[in-house]
């Protein structure tokens, strides 16, 4: 008997966070996703209630949620202190009163869902006057409503936009070297990244794992356990399969850096 994998069936979350209660209108999310994405299926099977939208996208179904109260401060505050994208985060979202809740199911894999995800949020930033931005959840991220939704049209049809699915947070540890890691590629189906003895300043190491992130989430779970990787044969970089010393649950790719000295030329000597 032939065996047929089934794809994941799990369910991705995106929060629309808004600075009032406002109607979600499906017209203007259906037009949205129609003018800006071409090859996406047409919405259809439409259903709502008072509070509840619903409809499939193709195999997938989007269910938006209107929540008419405020997504917990306690859960954003840490984000909007230390987001990048979004310098005002904390003072512009303190007082938002209400949020809408992005849902997306199916049989899709875990970039598939991102991807429709990433547009069907763009799609309700666009409808809601009042949307502020978007808490996306999977990576701990806040982003404003303009740089969410440019992402999503102008950078998503390109390749996986990075700065919306994973946060990289890098320090300088008290030795001088640089720690960091990553959240966001557990929910793109792949294990984080982290260090804590990078010999890297805490710059270069975040484009380090921008850089292993997008290989990655571009040619697949290539990196093995004890693989090395490293900008040129002086520089090595084992990656290794370990726990997590920032708080992930599952198996990380943990850096171990060993700078290799070059060998130094012969002297060679005519007699």
């Amino acid at each position: 008997m032939e065996l047929i994998e089934k794809k994941n069936m799990a369910i991705s979350l995106s929060f629309v966070l808004c600075s009032e209660d406002e109607e979600v209108l499906f017209t203007s999310v259906r037009n949205y996703l129609a003018a800006n994405w071409k090859d996406l299926p047409p919405a259809n099977n439409f259903s709502e209630n008072d509070s509840t939208l619903m409809f499939d996208l193709g195999a997938a179904n989007i269910v938006l949620g209107r929540m008419p109260a405020p997504f917990p401060w306690s859960d954003l505050e840490g984000p909007c202190a230390t987001s990048i994208l979004w310098s005002q985060a904390a003072s512009v979202l303190r007082d938002h009163r209400a949020h809408t809740i992005v849902t997306v199911s199916g049989e899709l894999d875990e970039i598939e869902r991102s991807t429709l995800l990433t547009q069907v949020t763009a799609a309700v930033l666009h409808a809601c006057h009042c949307a502020l931005g978007v808490y996306w959840g999977n990576a701990t991220l806040v982003v404003p409503k303009a740089l969410f939704c440019e992402f999503a049209v102008e950078i998503l049809p390109k390749g996986p936009p990075l700065p919306i699915w994973v946060d990289i947070r890098v320090g300088r540890n008290a030795d001088g070297r640089s720690s960091g890691f990553t959240t966001g590629m557990a929910a793109l189906g792949h294990m984080e990244f982290e260090t804590q003895d990078s010999t890297e300043p805490p710059q270069a190491l975040r484009k380090r794992f921008e850089a292993l992130a997008g290989y990655v989430l571009e040619n697949g779970p290539v990196i093995g356990d004890g693989n090395t990787v490293g900008s040129d044969a002086n520089e090595k970089i084992r990656v290794v399969y370990a726990d997590s010393q920032f708080g992930h649950t599952a198996k990380v790719m943990r850096l171990e850096y060993e700078t290799v000295k070059p060998q130094k030329k012969p002297i060679w000597k005519f007699w």
